[in-house]
């Protein structure tokens, strides 16, 4: 019996000792943060602030001048977002005009807009095909409609007729009438009889 109750104490005492020290595990000084976590408002707040406040599908965004259309925006996705002046786009179509006839056709990934001017920034797989088949390619491209320019000062491919002209940076009108590629400009030019 007396080995049964060494037992039974032995278990007791280990007991009263858990039940001291797991409050004091427990305490922390709250003046003090922990790095691993962050505050659940936090999360919620900057999941809140990157969804759009208005999303349209098959957007178009239309700019004439005395009512003869000067270009035409299409996107699968516009996003708008609060406190921000330009609209995401997503899958960009861009047809320009002079007087009313179509002259170029500008595609890429994405863009931004801007609402206010109509100035719009694309990037990724830019490419502007004009109506007689000479075409630019780029990764990112401006056009300003006051202007009626686009640029960029990123690498550009132009082609026409079997000629090619490579460079880094350029400013050039949406038929591509006027092209001026900045720097480190190569050209493969064929010879005509």
């Amino acid at each position: 019996m007396t080995m049964f109750r060494k037992i039974i104490s032995s278990i007791m005492i280990f007991g009263a000792f858990l039940l001291l020290t797991i409050p004091v595990a427990g305490c922390r000084d709250d003046n003090q943060s922990n790095p691993t976590t962050e505050p659940e408002t936090d999360k919620e707040t900057s999941a809140a602030d990157t969804r759009p406040i208005q999303q349209f599908f098959d957007y178009r965004l239309v700019e004439s001048n005395a009512g003869i259309r000067n270009w035409v925006l299409d996107s699968d996705l516009m996003n708008k977002y609060s406190g921000q002046r330009d609209v995401e786009l997503i899958t960009v179509h861009i047809d320009f005009y002079k007087e009313g006839a179509h002259f170029s056709t500008l595609t890429s990934d994405s863009g931004l807009a801007n609402l206010q001017t109509n100035n719009i920034f694309t990037w990724g797989d830019v490419v502007v095909v004009t109506q007689d088949g000479r075409k630019l390619e780029t990764e990112e491209l401006y056009f300003d409609n006051e202007t009626q320019l686009i640029h960029n000062d990123v690498f550009d491919r132009f082609t026409r007729e079997g000629d090619v002209i490579e460079g880094i940076g350029l400013e050039a009108t949406p038929d591509l009438e006027y092209i001026e590629i900045k720097q480190r400009v190569e050209a493969d030019v064929l010879d005509s009889e």
